[in-house]
């Protein structure tokens, strides 16, 4: 007779659905009352990488978890799914914060499974005040002042509250208060961060000012210029519809890769830039090199 090395659980499992109602209460678990059994196998053969939104290591040993969130969550199975690989690849505690961008009114902060207690914190940025955000935002940039707070409240600034504006102005001020960063490469990363997290909010024509602001217009100019100094005469039209094509895909690759430098989610990145997320996960691993 072969015994086989998880006998315990099995016989324990058959003892267990064979008395039913009586067999917790035979080891001093009498508060439970067994209805029946259900499979305790949990097949599951998978290859995958969970990517979250952002994870960042906190002064206090602690990590934090920022999902940003455009829907209700309605559940918050996948958030704990992630925190518990953190938890077990980190050893350590994780603080989780769910950032809604659009406007969402409530959401599940809480799961209670009994064994499993979990929280999150919810963060609705429809209900900070956009007009306090752009009059601090005005000030700054007007003394020459920038930090990296700045360039987060001016990216997200579409989802606050408004009442002393309308968004026409509120969208007037922001692209202002952009074009006046002492820093170009800080304007075209501002534009870009917006047009990723608020395109669905803006108008066509919001979109159009943007993306010039991102740097679109001076590449148009810089190709159609290298065409004119190349001396192209026939297909110039040609040849500068390919090279805006190559500059674009160049363009698109260059400001992922700044995206992901600052710790933006492989999906925001492809939404933004129109790149597959097969080609930004490439991109991510040309930097790790």
């Amino acid at each position: 007779m072969e015994i086989s090395r998880n006998s315990n659980d099995i016989v324990a499992r058959h003892l267990t659905v064979a008395m039913a109602q009586g067999a917790l209460a035979a080891i001093g678990i009498s508060d439970a009352v067994v209805v029946g059994a259900l499979p305790a196998d949990l097949p599951r053969v998978e290859v995958r990488e969970d990517r979250m939104d952002i994870l960042l290591e906190l002064q206090d040993g602690r990590l934090m978890h920022l999902e940003y969130q455009k829907k209700k969550e309605p559940n918050l199975y996948r958030f704990l799914h992630y925190d518990a690989a953190i938890v077990e690849r980190y050893r350590c505690k994780v603080r989780t914060i769910v950032v809604y961008t659009d406007e969402v009114a409530s959401a599940p902060e809480q799961l209670d499974a009994g064994a499993i207690s979990y929280r999150v914190e919810n963060l609705y940025l429809s209900r900070i005040d956009g007009d306090a955000t752009i009059d601090t935002l005005r000030q700054h940039v007007s003394v020459g002042e920038w930090t990296a707070v700045d360039r987060v409240k001016t990216a997200f600034a579409f989802h606050m509250r408004f009442t002393r504006r309308t968004p026409e102005q509120a969208f007037d001020e922001i692209v202002e208060v952009i074009r006046r960063i002492p820093d170009q490469e800080e304007q075209r990363y501002v534009a870009a961060l917006i047009l990723g997290f608020s395109a669905k909010a803006l108008t066509d024509q919001q979109m159009k000012i943007l993306r010039e602001v991102a740097g679109v217009a001076d590449l148009l100019y810089s190709v159609q210029r290298e065409a004119i100094e190349k001396g192209w005469k026939e297909g110039l039209q040609k040849g500068l519809q390919e090279g805006l094509r190559q500059g674009r895909e160049e363009e698109k690759r260059d400001i992922a890769k700044r995206m992901l430098q600052r710790g933006v989610s492989v999906s925001v990145v492809a939404e933004f830039t129109g790149l597959t997320e097969s080609e930004v996960k490439q991109i991510m691993r040309s930097l790790d090199r």
